[in-house]
């Protein structure tokens, strides 16, 4: 696909109708992908439906497999189609013979090939097609390692031992999750110790541990796997040491032979399976044994620093480092010097240490702005292709110079709306909003209820009406506007008294929730500066600043949320778009609980949501105010995820929001950046009898495939988000010029044998410092002693103290992106140790 997608593959395509459903039938991003190059303006390729044609329609005979079947019919198609061109312009007398093309079936699969011989087929495999092509130097760097039998062995591919345990058969595989004796579920890599992962499982409250490279068997950062779990006297606990790969492999040779294992990984494997763990910590422990599904897709790495120009085998790094290395074959080395690339894995056989790939693209020069904003869409595979000409053709003609048309009878875009255009309404937004999209008005009524939706003096509602509306915004506010404005004693408008009643509504929904066993919890939030050029280049960070009106916002699109959710569920039961929050398993807190316990004296009662936020507000520290927001970040972190869901796939009793102690919720407020909105726009639509909804929308099983998508896609959002932050703190930080290497205040939230890591909360960042000399451990107390080689003497950090640390960014030896670093410098020099 990626061969053929090429700019430089520039050969007339036919794609058989056969070929299109098994790659409809294999993979559907595939499919979609194969259709979109179909479409292409720049390609010239072609579906020829073979088996709607009597000529070329093949029955599947007895004792034939589905594959041969479909074999046979390709070979039918390709002769058919030969005869067919032969016929279209058949020799005329007395003119010299019009060359007709060739059509050649290409196929890697070499039963396949020795048959259509037979036939007196001219068929090849891709990879000898591509030989003969311009540019083959480039092209052949886009095909898959995988099932290619016409691919000279080198000595990294040749036999050898293997490193792995082979995969068992799918059909043991399943036999035996359903039985009970296997578990499913994703792995999910320690971004602390590569030689360590974990794979949650349903049944079990702690996730199922993985411990070296043997028993992870391969697996990458989010494959589906099947685990067989060890007896429980063999279960352990993590380990609590920081295991780098880039430094554990920093001498590995991407040419060299896996039969014996690198040195330094042979020491730290033996570290890690020998290393002392805290016995009240141990959880089940196995390994895989098989994948269900594979996560391969398009990554973004950088490339080694070579200056051969023959074909050779290179490492290239993930800038994820929960992924392996990833080993390539390249003619084309020395020009991607430099290069932030795209690689996808193709195999990762039981004979390698690495999975192995292949070349894709280059995204341009590393450290570009562009280059490294387009690795983080493709590392999170968060789509960024613009929209298509279907779904601009659905915008008004007339694009951002669109107005609100004169109000007419017969005019379709005032159809079943109201007028509400003479209210106060005014919008409150962050600024340099983009989707102003936050429109609120209270007023309040003759009979002592104000209308903000309708409700008493209290926030009760007494009454929720949904329309089609068209308004008129009477002033776009920032939060910081609307503050100013509330907070002016001097002003006392309509405008303004709007904002104050909306206020004072929200502080007692907010009251109303808090008693109802809402969670007020925290997140790292920041606010980076950009230049005010051209370049928009990030220059400063700091702190969002969190006032009164940002509250009045959220607890009226809560509000909103919940009276949409109550809606749609009572008018489509069985597949209504929602979002719940599930209480996480007790076992969840047991290490911030201990935590708190030994280094505070504190108590964390998770009984229920409103006993957890009621203990949250009792962890305090007199002398250090930031204490409290930090114990709430680490309490969000042991939540389980917030999931959409479709309402009649799950009991009603768990359709509840943990978080937001609401029995029933939906994502209703930002239909512009979250698709689940867009649904639930349509289904409320359709809910009042504006529109009519989609059939699809009535199906409860495809609603259930488009959320899982829907989730998927919003868990990668969230971590590109995260990324992103990063990674523009880092250039903010690099925009400092001389100032660049910065000093501020962290706050140590684990230890590790061997490091710390650390929350800077005016950047919003985390960071790990390491220690290299020898240290003194005290696992049951979070406490590490460390030399001090101020005193001669030693000093100990635990977590919660607050340190000093030192932030600059250095170029990333292996990703060669700017990575930000941190150094301890009080209570210690980490630098020093």
């Amino acid at each position: 696909m990626d061969l053929i997608e090429s700019s430089l593959f520039t050969p007339p395509i036919l794609i058989l109708q056969t070929v299109l459903e098994e790659v409809r039938h294999r993979s559907l991003p595939l499919y979609n992908r194969l259709k979109g190059l179909v479409k292409a303006d720049d390609k010239r390729t072609w579906v020829f439906y073979n088996e709607f044609r009597s000529q070329t329609a093949v029955v599947r005979e007895e004792d034939e497999s589905p594959n041969d079947r479909n074999d046979r019919s390709i070979r039918k198609a390709t002769s058919w189609y030969n005869t067919h061109l032969s016929l279209a312009r058949p020799p005329i007398q007395g003119q010299p013979r019009i060359a007709l093309p060739a059509v050649v079936l290409l196929t890697d699969d070499a039963a396949n090939r020795q048959k259509a011989a037979q036939d007196g087929i001219k068929c090849m495999s891709v990879r000898k097609y591509v030989e003969g092509a311009k540019e083959n130097s480039k092209l052949l760097d886009l095909l898959s390692v995988a099932g290619t039998d016409d691919i000279e062995p080198t000595k990294v591919t040749a036999a050898r031992q293997a490193l792995y345990p082979e995969y068992l058969p799918t059909a043991t595989i399943m036999a035996g999750v359903k039985a009970g004796q296997l578990h499913q579920g994703h792995f999910n890599a320690n971004q602390y110790n590569y030689l360590e992962g974990s794979v949650p499982v349903a049944g079990l409250d702690k996730p199922v541990l993985l411990i070296g490279r043997e028993n992870m068997n391969r697996a990458v950062q989010g494959d589906v796997v099947a685990v067989e779990i060890f007896p429980e006297s063999e279960w352990k606990a993590p380990t609590d040491e920081v295991i780098d790969q880039e430094a554990t492999l920093k001498n590995d040779d991407a040419d060299d032979t896996d039969e014996e294992v690198d040195d330094q990984e042979d020491v730290a494997e033996r570290k890690v399976g020998n290393a002392k763990r805290v016995s009240a910590e141990r959880q089940p422990t196995g390994r895989i044994v098989g994948i269900i599904k594979r996560n391969w897709r398009s990554t973004s790495l950088t490339s080694s620093n070579t200056t051969s120009l023959s074909q050779q085998t290179v490492f290239a790094t993930p800038v994820s480092r929960l992924l392996p290395r990833i080993r390539l074959r390249t003619r084309q080395a020395p020009s991607l010097i430099g290069q932030k690339i795209l690689v996808t894995i193709d195999r990762w056989d039981s004979t390698s240490r690495y999975p192995e790939g292949h070349f894709v693209r280059s995204l341009g020069k590393v450290e570009s702005k562009e280059a490294e904003q387009e690795s983080l869409l493709l590392e999170f595979d968060v789509p960024y292709r613009p929209f298509g000409k279907a779904i601009l053709n659905c915008l008004p003609s007339e694009g951002d110079k669109w107005v609100v048309p004169p109000k007419k009878d017969d005019n379709p875009e005032w159809r079943d709306r109201e007028d509400l255009r003479d209210l106060l309404i005014c919008s409150i937004d962050p600024p340099n909003c983009q989707d102003i999209d936050d429109a609120l008005h209270a007023r309040p009524l003759p009979n002592g209820n104000i209308e903000a939706g309708e409700m008493t003096s209290d926030a009760q509602i007494v009454n929720v009406r949904f329309t089609k509306s068209v308004i008129a915004s009477k002033e776009a506010f920032t939060y910081e506007e609307a503050q100013i404005r509330k907070d002016d004693p001097k002003l006392n408008d309509d405008l303004t008294k709007s904002i104050r009643l909306l206020n004072s509504l929200a502080i007692k929904l907010r009251a109303g929730r808090m008693a109802a066993g809402a969670l007020n919890l925290a997140s790292p939030e920041v606010k980076i500066h950009l230049d005010s050029s051209e370049s928009s280049d990030p220059i400063d960070v700091e702190q969002k600043e969190l006032r009164e009106t940002n509250s009045l916002v959220e607890e009226f699109m809560l509000l909103a949320n919940i009276s949409v959710a109550q809606k749609i569920q009572e008018t489509f039961p069985q597949t209504a778009v929602l979002r719940r929050h599930l209480p996480p398993p007790r076992t969840n807190f047991e290490k911030l609980q201990d935590i708190l316990k030994k280094r505070k004296g504190l108590t964390l009662d998770v009984s229920s949501s409103g006993a957890l936020a009621a203990s949250l507000d009792k962890c305090l520290d007199p002398s250090e105010p930031a204490f409290n927001t930090l114990v709430r970040i680490m309490a969000t972190r042991c939540m389980l995820s917030a999931e959409y869901f479709c309402s009649g796939s799950v009991g009603r009793d768990t359709f509840g929001h943990y978080g937001l102690a609401s029995p029933i919720y939906t994502h209703f407020t930002s239909p512009i950046r979250r698709y689940a909105d867009v649904l639930a726009h349509r289904q409320l639509a359709a809910a009042i009898s504006y529109t009519t909804l989609h059939p699809s929308l009535h199906s409860k099983s495809h609603m259930e495939r488009v959320l899982d998508v829907v989730n998927r896609r919003h868990r990668m959002a969230q971590m590109a988000s995260r990324a992103s932050v990063e990674f523009y703190v880092g250039l903010a930080l690099k925009a400092r010029g001389s100032r660049q290497v910065v000093e501020e205040d962290a706050f140590v939230i684990r230890t590790f044998r061997n490091g710390v890591g650390v929350f800077v909360s005016k950047l919003g960042i985390e960071g790990l410092v390491t220690f290299k000399r020898e240290t003194q451990f005290d696992a049951d107390n979070y406490v590490i002693t460390v030399p001090s080689s101020e005193s001669r003497g030693q000093t100990t950090i635990a977590v919660f103290d607050k340190v000093r640390v030192q932030i600059e960014v250095e170029k990333d030896r292996n990703t060669q992106r700017g990575k930000v670093k941190m150094t301890l410098i009080h209570p210690v020099n980490s630098s020093a140790l």
